[in-house]
């Protein structure tokens, strides 16, 4: 019997719809626990699909989650974005029951569930760091690994004065949030007070007689055991910050780990980003750098770290300078690339999952690769894209389908 893995996604985005055919064809089988109409659904290399109500799942309906994996049973369970981390580490944490803000009593974890997680996930202690870009820092700090000054925000004024204080470009960026659409780079005030207007903005919930009706029907339904949004972060304060900006390129390091052994992993720096003022690849190249692998083994290890992870770097190509920005608990649009790059991440974590041997890597070769969708938002027509490898899911057509048209609503919306 083939080990299960099981991928849990909250956001509806592109970045995870690649990992099914990677993890398949690595040797596993391959569960996603999300919404039945969403992208990652649409991928033909799932061998077992459960169904997630994310609305109510904010309002705090974990029921399916815990028989999701009860049910399947997997050696590993993988977030797939910010929300779905937050979600199953607050439920890893939950030794007397999880709770949280709305919530009305506890509502005890299976030890098999908790269990799971924990060994999917790793060190429960160091949660809290993993998805703070401020306290990862510090982290990274303590291991020598150099990251850019930077403060949380508030409000307005302190992004002025950090500003003021620090000289142009700033960079924005928002917890919480997926992709590229967490981070605005700003070279004046102007671009600064839009940056900060965009990324405080939080559409207001639609809570209106329906919400109550059904938050009324889950609540005597579960016995008042509806424990409220587990999606949220772990810590509380600013979601925003700002930093400088350091030279050079916007880079990635996509590692798979076990306990805190780093198992496998590539770096990519960015050829292209879209839209202009982000940090969102849409084409990359993959290159050997001692320098990120190096980072990424001592943070891995020192958050005793299990499963998928992104480190995400500004890469000074013309001094040889890192400075880490971020650390990502979860997978990046690129894991699944692992093979262009001389190691496959999926086949490594089934061989130390499984104590086979592991596989051996094949001659790196660096590579340029045009990101799908990304660069078919930035530009649909383009003939030569400049790259080694448009990375199409020629082999998946109903997701191919799907990915085109939202890069095309994606560019209407622009």
């Amino acid at each position: 019997m083939r080990p299960r893995i099981l991928l849990v996604a909250v956001a509806d985005w592109f970045g995870p719809t690649r990992l099914p055919r990677a993890l398949k064809l690595a040797g596993f089988e391959v569960g996603i626990l999300a919404d039945p109409a969403g992208l990652l659904a649409l991928s033909r290399h799932v061998d077992y699909r459960f169904s997630l109500d994310v609305r109510n799942l904010r309002m705090g309906v974990i029921g399916p989650v815990v028989r999701a994996i009860l049910a399947f049973h997997p050696r590993f369970v993988v977030p797939c974005d910010e929300a779905a981390a937050h979600l199953l580490q607050n439920m890893a944490l939950a030794w007397d029951g999880a709770r949280a803000p709305g919530g009305q009593f506890r509502v005890a974890m299976p030890p098999i569930v908790r269990e799971t997680l924990l060994r999917s996930l790793g060190e429960a202690r160091t949660f809290p760091v993993r998805s703070s870009r401020p306290l990862a820092r510090r982290m990274a700090a303590g291991l020598g690994i150099p990251a850019p000054p930077s403060a949380p925000v508030p409000y307005l004024q302190v992004a002025k004065g950090f500003a003021r204080d620090n000289g142009w470009p700033v960079v924005l960026t928002r917890e919480g949030r997926t992709g590229g659409d967490r981070v605005r780079v700003c070279y004046d005030l102007d671009e600064l007070r839009a940056s900060y207007a965009d990324l405080t903005y939080t559409e207001p919930p639609r809570r209106g007689l329906g919400w109550a009706l059904r938050y009324a029907w889950h609540s005597v339904a579960t016995g008042l055991h509806v424990i409220g949004d587990l999606t949220q972060p772990l810590q509380d304060g600013p979601q925003l910050a700002i930093e400088i900006m350091p030279p050079g390129r916007p880079a990635s390091y996509s590692a798979v780990s076990l306990d805190g052994r780093w198992l496998g992993g590539f770096a990519a720096v960015s050829e292209r980003v879209y839209p202009p003022n982000s940090a969102a690849s849409s084409a990359v190249r993959l290159v050997n750098d001692p320098g990120m692998t190096d980072a990424a083994r001592k943070l891995v290890g020192r958050l005793g770290f299990s499963g998928f992870s992104g480190l995400d770097f500004r890469h000074d190509e013309a001094t040889g300078k890192l400075w880490f920005l971020k650390f990502n608990p979860r997978p990046t649009p690129l894991t699944h690339l692992g093979g262009f790059a001389g190691g496959d991440l999926c086949a490594a974590l089934l061989a130390a999952s499984t104590n086979a041997h592991p596989v051996p890597p094949t001659k790196f070769r660096e590579a340029t690769v045009a990101l799908f969708p990304q660069d078919w938002i930035r530009d649909p027509d383009a003939e030569d894209r400049g790259t080694d490898i448009a990375d199409l899911p020629v082999d998946d057509d109903r997701l191919t389908t799907a990915l085109m048209a939202m890069a095309a609503l994606a560019r209407l919306r622009r």
